[in-house]
């Protein structure tokens, strides 16, 4: 209670830092979620004179190092709040007018030091998301807002864990000289690799005839470390399957951390419940090693079987060749963990017309004033290795981003893959581009591919069957008369020449950029994708008779040399012939 005490004499200085919280870090990040919540603000924040409630406090003082202090909290907050928020886009008012929060909050403090004042820095964050409950105000004007019907409390839940949640956390310096980037992105403790391979005797959940007659169930299983959800593929009609699926999970705190595993019964409507397990880290750590079957708990039958290995992390490069032999018939698993820590950029274009090569060649003018364009980017990070591919915050209106985020990848051979990273701008001022190509580019000026770019999105979907082509512009294209082009854009999926085959955007009129954004399908399995082009023809539109309906260049995309499943957004260099297949990334 005299930890409660504190709290509560504290409370009003609390109440500024989340004040400052909400303004500075929660209410940049809900515009980021939504091109509709741009105009997204907090008009008046009060969390009411009910403090926050400690229920309990353990310290660990076992696998500890003695230069840190670890602490649970188990706290709870059930607050009359007075929140309002507007959305200014769309006249918007909504309000929270009370806010209930349970969870466990970890408290770090390190390093220990021999002086004052004996912490060097204070860390707190949520082991796993914490239990939300908001009773809003006018949330039906929020929903009405387009492209916001799944607006809900899971939205301010992720927002939390994207601050707060580990492996996220606050770090509060309290002396000058404390390393606060290792502090803030600390290693991990180790990878938890986790065989899920079988169960036996699990409940039957399909009934037919009423229940007369039993029949068996459809299973899969959901995997949770932290914040990092993991789920299995599903056994049709089995109540033993075997999954023999392994998966790899970053642990950054063993004490206090758990495996929890739930298994699910899938049905067309509600999956049912077969069965849960919790399994704590910290005895992991101990074992190192586990191979068992586990009694599901929640029910009244079943068994689940699985291999447990605790790897730890080594400094240095010594016995990677080893891991590697260890690992070389599965490239599911990792033998090395490469975080990269992504702190700032600089001297980035001053203009998104020249940040991305989706806009025109400077110079910039407008039409009436004459005056130059410049506007700052809103840049942000994509960072790729494999099929994993991290995105960072969006920095806006800044040439000069700091990021200061950490981003972990498991690499199965770093002998042979590779760390893609790429600055982009952000698609809000996307739109703001397309009018800067309508007010400020008269078409005039030579161009370093004198018959023009087209710029498409290539992707294909394994769900449907389908490769998606989305046909978005074309820029600095010949113009043939005064009064420029009637620019349309056929494609054809080679060999496949029939008219079925054919697509074709509308025509637009007197433009030598024109902007389309259309979307086209095409029904071909990835296996057959591999042994098509994509072949892109630009013309001038016009009468039947007209002279000036010519080819005005083409572009010709292999479909095998890519990832198609991943897609990407490319301007493509125009051609006589299209055989100059040169690609501007």
């Amino acid at each position: 209670e005299w930890l409660n005490k504190t709290v509560k004499q504290m409370w009003p200085y609390v109440c500024q830092f989340v004040e400052k919280l909400f303004k500075e870090t929660i209410e940049p990040a809900i515009k980021e979620t939504n091109a509709h919540l741009s105009t997204f603000g907090f008009i008046k924040i009060d969390l009411g004179d009910q403090p926050l409630r400690i229920n309990g406090v353990k310290v660990y003082s076992e696998n500890v190092d003695k230069r840190q202090i670890i602490m649970d909290l188990q706290i709870s907050f059930v607050g009359n709040t007075e929140i309002d928020v507007d959305v200014k886009r769309y006249y918007c008012r909504a309000g929270i007018k009370s806010i209930q929060l349970h969870g466990v909050l970890r408290v770090i403090l390190e390093p220990l030091l021999g002086s004052m004042p004996l912490v060097g820095a204070l860390s707190v964050f949520f082991l796993k998301k914490p239990l939300l409950d908001i009773n809003w105000t006018g949330l039906t004007n929020i929903l009405d807002i387009p492209g916001l019907n799944g607006f809900s409390d899971h939205m301010i839940q992720d927002i939390i864990s994207t601050y707060m949640v580990l492996p996220n956390r606050i770090t509060v310096p309290l002396i000058d000289e404390v390393e606060l980037a290792q502090l803030r992105f600390p290693m991990p403790k180790g990878v938890l690799r986790i065989h899920f391979l079988e169960a036996q005797n699990l409940e039957v959940k399909d009934t037919y005839l009423g229940g007369l007659i039993k029949g068996k169930s459809d299973p899969y299983g959901m995997l949770l470390v932290s914040n990092q959800l993991f789920r299995s593929k599903t056994i049709k009609e089995c109540l033993h399957p075997k999954w023999n699926e392994v998966y790899e999970a970053l642990v950054y705190e063993h004490s206090g951390q758990h495996l929890e595993i739930e298994l699910f019964d899938e049905d067309p409507d509600k999956d049912d419940f077969l069965g849960s397990l919790i399994i704590d880290l910290s005895e992991l750590h101990k074992e190192q090693k586990v191979d068992e079957w586990f009694d599901l708990e929640e029910v009244a039958t079943g068994k689940l079987h699985l291999r447990l290995e605790w790897l730890s992390l080594y400094p240095s490069a010594e016995k990677l060749d080893q891991v590697l032999r260890s690992i070389r018939a599965n490239d599911n698993l990792s033998s090395t963990l490469l975080v990269v820590y992504l702190d700032s950029a600089s001297n980035l274009p001053t203009n998104p017309l020249d940040f991305n090569p989706d806009g025109p060649k400077p110079p910039y003018k407008g039409l009436k004033s004459g005056k130059k364009v410049s506007i700052d980017p809103n840049p942000f990070v994509k960072l790729t290795v494999g099929q994993k591919m991290y995105t960072s915050k969006v920095r806006y209106k800044t040439s000069e981003p700091l990021w200061e985020e950490a981003f972990p990848f498991l690499i199965n051979n770093p002998h042979t893959q590779e760390l893609e990273i790429e600055v982009w701008e952000h698609p809000k001022s996307m739109n703001i581009k397309i009018n800067l190509l309508f007010l400020c580019y008269s078409g005039s000026g030579l161009s370093q591919y004198p018959l023009g770019e087209v710029q498409l999105t290539i992707r294909h979907s394994s769900q449907r069957n389908k490769l998606i082509v989305v046909v978005h512009a074309c820029r600095n294209l010949i113009a043939l008369t005064k009064d420029g082009l009637d620019p349309f854009i056929r494609l054809y999926l080679l060999p496949d020449k029939s008219r079925s085959g054919r697509r074709k955007t509308s025509t637009l009129k007197k433009t030598l950029n024109p902007i389309y954004d259309q979307s086209f399908e095409f029904s071909v399995s990835i296996v057959e994708l591999h042994r098509r082009t994509l072949d892109v023809a630009v013309k001038n539109g016009g009468g039947l008779l007209s002279k000036h309906k010519v080819l005005l260049g083409k572009a010709v995309v292999d479909l095998a040399s890519e990832d198609v499943s991943k897609g990407w957004t490319r301007w493509y260099h125009l051609t006589e012939d299209g055989s100059k297949k040169i690609i501007q990334t």
